[in-house]
């Protein structure tokens, strides 16, 4: 049985997300996909468009059939942390054969090649990295300016330095420091680059361009053609204003103004809060922004705006350094918690039941139970993650959002 797993956060699911789950099937005869999906928080620092079960179903009426849920200190965390964490998952499943992901280029070498050097970190490396951050820049450009050190020649790294094969090194990366056998499978991206902002007709849009063509509509239904068109007809219905509630970073401001009220003189104790950031964040501490002004008014040559966002989405979540520290030395991803399964995935389920080496949670009331005491911290981290959602949920629509020990897990 070839098992093919996808790490993704579908924020919104796309055409592109479509074709990489059609793609991944034919590059690896998988006869399932699994997913791992980051929960309510995603890896740009900020709150995911839909919640975690919208996106589950998803991912479900397009292919997947299994969703498993990434949880949010990882999903919300640094590419390697983000990498580490999800792959992990997949790694002690048991089950997986393959793990694709999405390249610029479509190859694998120059992933692998960069992976390698990034684990094994050479003399060459580590003093490039040093003298590169010592001098401003940012930790991707300096990361940049390592490898190329430590044997990559500038094209190599001009491509790496692309978002998804930046990710796909990261993941390489991971499967080399787990030992796994799993074999990356990667798909060439199609269509718009993964930052453009615009929504392009003839080509797969990024979920950048939807998330801000959606926060421009004062409503949302089929009537809008230019966005539909991005999106596979089984999910234009999720888009009718009765189902389609989405959250973005300022429906948060005042939560994490709040945050930062009570975190002063303590800033540094959060995950990704450098000293530097710190102590802008206190000169600043009492300016009433919002979430993005917030961002913008913290942003220097150093600091990228999604760096910033980050630190951010862990103050709001209150995340700290030495939690994070726990996490990692745990083993990363300690369970494996059931968002959603195709009917027709039965056989691996009891597959996984079978061979998994970490616990496999399908009732968040069994959590207690059956968690291993570190396991037990990250799990209560990620229910009050999706608690924080939930409060930003229910201010903006003033409805009761899914409570997390009464979610169903979505059956298609």
């Amino acid at each position: 049985m070839n098992v093919a797993g996808i790490i993704a956060e579908y924020n919104p699911f796309h055409n592109g997300h479509l074709y990489h789950l059609q793609k991944t099937k034919q590059l690896s005869g998988a006869d399932y996909l699994i997913i791992v999906l980051s929960g309510n928080f995603v890896q740009r620092g900020e709150p995911a468009i839909f919640d975690k079960s919208v996106r589950t179903r998803m991912a479900l009426l397009c292919g997947a059939d299994l969703v498993l849920e990434l949880p949010a200190p990882f999903a919300c965390g640094s590419a390697e942390d983000f990498a580490m964490g999800a792959v992990s998952l997949l790694h002690h499943l048991g089950v997986t054969t393959h793990l694709s992901f999405g390249s610029e280029d479509g190859e694998q070498t120059i992933q692998k090649k960069a992976a390698q050097i990034a684990l094994a970190e050479p003399p060459a490396y580590r003093e490039a990295l040093k003298n590169a951050l010592s001098r401003g820049l940012t930790y991707p450009q300096a990361r940049s300016i390592a490898l190329c050190a430590a044997g990559l020649n500038e094209e190599e790294t001009a491509l790496i330095e692309k978002p998804n094969n930046l990710l796909g090194m990261e993941y390489c990366k991971a499967l080399y420091a787990l030992k796994s056998p799993i074999l990356p499978v990667t798909v060439k991206r199609k269509g718009c680059g993964y930052h453009d902002q615009e929504l392009e007709t003839e080509k797969f849009a990024s979920a950048s361009a939807l998330r801000k063509a959606m926060a421009e509509l004062t409503e949302f239904s089929e009537k809008h053609a230019w966005l539909s068109e991005q999106l596979p007809p089984v999910l234009r219905s999720f888009y009718r204003p009765e189902f389609c509630f989405p959250l973005y970073p300022d429906d948060f401001s005042s939560m994490l103004n709040y945050q930062i009220l009570l975190s002063r003189g303590r800033f540094s104790d959060f995950s990704d809060c450098s000293p530097e950031l710190a102590n802008r964040l206190e000169k600043q501490a009492l300016s009433p922004l919002s979430y993005t002004e917030r961002i913008t008014s913290l942003k220097t040559r150093q600091y990228t705006y999604t760096r910033i966002s980050r630190t951010l989405i862990h103050l709001l979540l209150m995340i700290h350094r030495e939690e994070m520290e726990a996490y990692r030395d745990n083993g990363y991803s300690s369970y494996a918690r059931i968002l959603g399964f195709n009917q027709k995935a039965a056989p691996l389920l009891r597959l996984i039941k079978k061979h998994t080496a970490i616990p496999l949670l399908s009732k968040a009331a069994d959590a207690e139970k059956i968690l291993p005491e570190k396991a037990k911290k990250l799990w209560q981290k990620d229910i009050f993650c999706s608690q924080v959602y939930a409060a930003g949920f229910q201010q903006k629509y003033k409805k009761t959002p899914p409570d997390e020990f009464r979610r169903q897990i979505i059956i298609q």
